[in-house]
């Protein structure tokens, strides 16, 4: 019974091991834990806009920053759906949700 026991212990000694490498799936590939200075100098890969009692704020990783609140150095002056707009003292910085994706109107028809 004891050998049983011990075949059964080190055949599932792998999966113990492999269960401590998984990584948070909601991050984007690459990236650790979500800090909210280093998303306001690169930009927005990991940003999202949600909307709380109809105000919109932004979250970056496990916060969220409404208009008027600072991420790290940068206040936040406009949020959009598609963009955020960061003031750093007298610049004003678009940062776009979606890098590379371009909204526009089509034709009506006919």
């Amino acid at each position: 019974m004891n050998r049983c026991a011990l075949i059964l212990l080190l055949g599932l000694l792998p999966l113990s091991a492999g269960a401590q490498s998984l990584r948070d799936p909601t991050l984007p590939p690459g990236t650790g834990s979500v800090n909210a200075a280093t998303a306001a100098r690169t930009g927005a890969p990991s940003w999202s806009v949600i909307v709380v009692d109809g105000r919109r704020h932004v979250a970056v990783g496990t916060r969220l920053y409404a208009e008027g609140q600072m991420i790290d150095r940068a206040r936040v002056e406009r949020i959009t759906e598609t963009e955020i707009w960061l003031r750093e003292g007298q610049a004003l910085r678009k940062v776009p949700l979606y890098a590379g994706v371009q909204r526009r109107s089509l034709p009506a028809a006919p």
